[in-house]
């Protein structure tokens, strides 16, 4: 590694998450995420307003149908998750031998 990379992280760099966790999960900012992505969708439909050119996005039925496509994928993954996480955890409890009191010899 090159000596000019720093190395430390920098300040208001996002924290660690839980492996596997999507970066805006990791960066705790899904809330600024979503914003941002719905101020950038209402920005492309007022130029699209202002050409007069009729936007090429699906019907709000069709948008609510993948928000519950969304939705259920990730209820359906964290139900899993949840579930291997307590199998792991009972697994390891059940194979770490239980403690036995130490036995003392008199010689």
């Amino acid at each position: 590694m090159p000596e000019d990379v720093p190395t430390a992280v920098p300040k208001g760099a996002p924290e660690t998450a839980p492996r596997g966790a999507p970066s805006f999960v990791r960066a705790g900012h899904f809330t600024r995420h979503a914003a941002l992505a719905f101020v950038a969708g209402a920005l492309m439909g007022a130029v699209y307003w202002a050409l007069s050119v009729p936007s090429p996005a699906p019907p709000l039925l069709g948008l609510t149908g993948l928000a519950g496509i969304v939705a259920g994928e990730r209820i359906i993954t964290a139900v899993r998750d949840r579930r291997s996480r307590r199998r792991a955890e009972s697994s390891a409890a059940d194979s770490t031998p239980t403690s036995q009191e130490p036995t003392h010899d008199s010689a």
